[in-house]
């Protein structure tokens, strides 16, 4: 664990997401993104050891890292109905070097400009404004039903 890492701090419960910990084992934790949240559902897989490139995973982390997160696209599309999920690597902010996994429901009637890398202009406005763009509550529920999803999804 690094003490300025973002990412190690929320593995420690000291950054709280709506709807606490969707997952967690020995080597992996899952919950909801932090605010400002762009979309409710917008979920972040992240290993608990500090490490900042795919590369540098155990095979033992690298092994679990598949099933996990298509248990947890299995449960993102049972219980939200996407019409797409998308899944992206991005570890390059200063406090939150530490690899970090976005799982990104998309809905049927997105616009054109929200789909693809679009959506990541989602997570910049939110950050300007310096405001969640989603229902925090609504996030939290999801959390809490995908995570009831993953338990009968074993």
């Amino acid at each position: 664990m690094s003490a300025t890492c973002g990412t190690c701090r929320a593995n420690q419960g000291l950054l709280a997401a709506p709807g606490g910990v969707i997952h967690e084992d020995a080597l992996w934790r899952v919950e909801h993104a932090i605010e400002p949240i762009p979309i409710a559902g917008w979920l972040i897989a992240k290993p608990l050891r500090h490490v900042e490139a795919f590369a540098d995973l155990t095979p033992e982390e690298a092994a679990a890292f598949g099933p996990l997160v298509r248990r947890v696209m299995r449960a993102m599309s049972e219980v939200l109905a996407p019409a797409k999920i998308y899944l992206c690597l991005f570890a390059e902010l200063e406090n939150f070097a530490h690899i970090h996994f976005h799982l990104i429901p998309r809905w049927p009637n997105d616009p054109p400009a929200q789909r693809g890398p679009g959506v990541f202009d989602l997570l910049r406005r939110a950050g300007t404004e310096g405001r969640s763009l989603a229902d925090v509550d609504e996030a939290a529920r999801r959390a809490a039903r995908i995570r009831e999803a993953m338990v009968v999804d074993r």
